[in-house]
């Protein structure tokens, strides 16, 4: 499979030491926080992903192509964000997603990582709101709070239940790698995109990477999102048929 990384802006790009990004899954939480944070935080394209395992589509956003697969950040932030608009093909997920840990792992600016996710709203069986899936040397990354070590410790995922695709691959290539990065993984609704339960993810990131992002919008326009989300994966969604019915999978 291709994978080549195109760096637009090295600069910016050197600069951060926190890569998040949020795929799709269940209730879409990944890519609707991702999109959101992008959007508000007025970030700029930063490197863009070319692959062999991307659908063939692209669309126009700000005058500009959107690519299937993309990076930004900005000169005032020590994160970079991973967005992608579109999964990799099903059959090239595991090699897409080990390409893209192995570039996490050779930009050496980069110390953490966060990836979004959502678990079934019905299967909540604890107080707090996120569920945490951290690799084993996340809880001794230096600069996370105590305070932040504890809920993870308090929150983590449930066993028995799994995560799939692309967000479980990159975990546990940077868990065998010995690199500090945590899923988090907001309670969803598993039958649409819930932007609600992006607002749970977008607050706590609020918190862990500084910054002010508002969820008002997110908030009173939850299902004109949803039905925009719906709108752009119809035809994606048609072209690779693919077969998500598990119950036990969240992503």
């Amino acid at each position: 499979m291709k994978f080549k990384v195109f760096h637009e802006d090295q600069k910016i790009l050197d600069q951060c030491r926190i890569i998040v990004a949020g795929w799709h899954g269940l209730g879409e939480i990944g890519y609707i926080t991702v999109s959101h944070l992008i959007q508000e935080l007025k970030l700029k394209r930063i490197a863009t992903i070319m692959s062999s395992g991307a659908p063939p589509f692209i669309s126009v956003q700000n005058s500009q192509l959107r690519l299937p697969f993309e990076i930004y950040g900005k000169e005032d932030y020590d994160f970079a964000i991973f967005i992608p608009h579109l999964q990799p093909y099903r059959h090239v997920q595991i090699e897409f997603s080990e390409k893209m840990s192995e570039w996490i792992l050779q930009q050496k600016n980069l110390e953490l990582a966060y990836f979004i996710g959502g678990v079934d709203n019905r299967l909540k069986t604890t107080e707090g709101s996120i569920q945490y899936i951290p690799t084993r040397t996340f809880l001794d990354y230096s600069n996370l709070s105590d305070s932040f070590t504890t809920e993870v410790r308090d929150n983590f995922l449930d066993p028995g239940l799994f995560v799939a695709g692309p967000l479980a691959i990159m975990l546990g290539y940077l868990d065998m790698s010995m690199f500090p990065a945590s899923g988090l993984l907001a309670y969803a609704q598993r039958d649409r995109p819930d932007p609600l339960g992006a607002i749970v993810v977008i607050e706590k990131l609020n918190e862990l990477l500084k910054i002010s992002v508002e969820t008002e919008e997110l908030s009173n326009n939850a299902q004109a999102i949803e039905e925009e989300i719906k709108k752009q994966l119809a035809p994606i969604e048609e072209n690779q048929n693919e077969d998500l019915s598990s119950k036990r999978i969240y992503t």
